[in-house]
């Protein structure tokens, strides 16, 4: 049994609106319900939603509408006092704590292998089918894969992006992910920065992480020790933050973990502008006029169930 924790926690800040619910496919579906339908055909039979207190009520209430019983569902609170014994957070600080924290969140309501997803990146039937086969070895043949995507099919038009730079190397394996922020194209070249604010220049075929990743209990184990030393440095910060890309690049480096990289196959995309909100749903409506995704997801869900 292979299980989905989504990632529906983000406070879409910059976007404006509540982005694990917004409707951009016909019936209200959302661009986090088409990831769940496609976890459902490429085998996934259950699905953690993790979402913050304030927003519980209505991703609920959405996941109800729209999903309904096609699959067993659980709803996980990542809040800023889940923390290891010892630590507290500062009185202070509004912003969750990462998404590396956001999956420690729901570890303990899953079992056995799992894929973690973010709610408003679409990633194609495909990339689950991927990462669902992986997850499916017996033994698994690493303990831990990623989806990556090409940098420049997933850049927005309308401002900077996050990205997870990766370095790939024998066998398609991870050697390294680096955190860039403020992604753009600028007269032509594509830009960024780095952790420090210093600038960045990207060629735009770099393979990047969008968040799409396949865990073992290893690599879990790995995330609580790596949780309790970023407390143990930056927990008394109001901003900073415990991004899966940073644990990863650190399993990595100490050669604790081995991350498979497989091909992300279709076309991302996402949302993270306001601006971007148009372009999403006639990507969206073109895919359901290809027959890639049902007229009515709402019915297509109660087939399943």
């Amino acid at each position: 049994m292979a299980t989905l924790v989504l990632l529906a926690a983000g406070m879409s800040t910059r976007y404006g609106r509540l982005k694990q619910v917004d409707p951009m496919g016909p019936c209200g579906a959302s661009i986090m319900d088409y990831n769940v339908y496609d976890a459902l055909r490429a085998g996934f039979s259950e699905v953690v939603f993790v979402t913050r207190p304030e927003i519980e009520e209505e991703v609920r209430a959405h996941v109800a509408e729209i999903i309904g019983g096609a699959l067993p569902t659980a709803f996980v609170l990542q809040t800023l006092e889940e923390l290891p014994p010892a630590f507290a957070p500062p009185p202070d600080r509004t912003r969750p704590w990462g998404t590396a924290h956001a999956v420690l969140c729901a570890a303990d309501a899953v079992e056995g292998p799992f894929a973690v997803c973010n709610a408003d990146d679409l990633y194609g039937s495909m990339a689950f089918r991927s990462l669902h086969d992986h997850l499916s070895t017996t033994p698994l043949t690493t303990e831990a894969a990623m989806v990556g995507y090409i940098l420049q099919d997933t850049l927005s038009g309308r401002g900077g992006v996050s990205r997870g730079i990766c370095v790939l190397g024998r066998d398609r394996l991870l050697e390294s992910v680096t955190e860039i922020s403020e992604i753009r194209r600028v007269e032509g070249w594509i830009e960024g920065e780095d952790d420090d604010g210093a600038p960045v220049e990207l060629r735009g075929h770099e393979v990047v992480s969008m968040n799409l990743w396949g865990f073992s209990e290893p690599v879990v184990a790995a995330m609580r020790r790596q949780f309790r030393r970023f407390l143990g440095r930056w927990g008394a910060d109001t901003d900073a933050e415990f991004p899966l890309s940073t644990a990863l690049s650190e399993q990595v480096r100490l050669r604790s973990v081995r991350v498979a990289v497989l091909p992300g196959g279709d076309a991302w995309f996402g949302v993270t502008h306001p601006a971007d909100r148009d372009e999403a749903r006639a990507t969206l409506a073109a895919r359901i006029a290809e027959g890639l995704y049902p007229d009515n997801l709402v019915a297509a869900f109660r087939a399943f169930g």
